[in-house]
């Protein structure tokens, strides 16, 4: 028993530990939004590491019929499949995309910041929410 001491043996915090493991596992096989806003995310940043310096990301939204470039001002998500994109179309008009992650399919463009918008071009162009609770 002296030897178990040694150890430091800790049951309920290795149980803690390998719960953790297998919910993180199960969110990512599942296709949880988190999962996929991360992913999102990484995708983002390695896009907009090669804009110019008067551009910024928006996005053409694949299952829009003719496509609809959304100007992305925000991305939130809702556990467990959601994924909620905000921001304003071409023509100013603003606009909100509820998603389900396994139809998410979205085109990256670099969109121009005009002179009359007297601004600078985003870098992560845009509110990283996470969770919208």
């Amino acid at each position: 028993m002296q030897e178990f001491s040694k150890l430091n043996y800790q049951p309920n915090m290795n149980f803690d530990h390998m719960a953790e493991s297998m919910r993180k596992g199960m969110e990512e096989r599942a296709g949880y939004a988190n999962v996929m806003f991360k992913r999102l995310i990484e995708e983002i940043q390695e896009f907009e590491s090669v804009l110019k310096p008067d551009e910024e990301i928006g996005a053409y939204l694949a299952s829009f019929a003719g496509g609809l470039c959304l100007h992305i001002e925000s991305i939130k998500y809702r556990d467990p499949y959601y994924i909620v994109l905000s921001g304003a179309t071409d023509q100013g008009q603003k606009a909100r995309l509820v998603q389900h992650v396994t139809q998410t399919s979205i085109l990256f463009v670099p969109v121009k910041v005009t002179l009359e918008e007297n601004r600078e071009a985003r870098r992560f162009g845009f509110n990283i929410s996470g969770s919208e609770d």
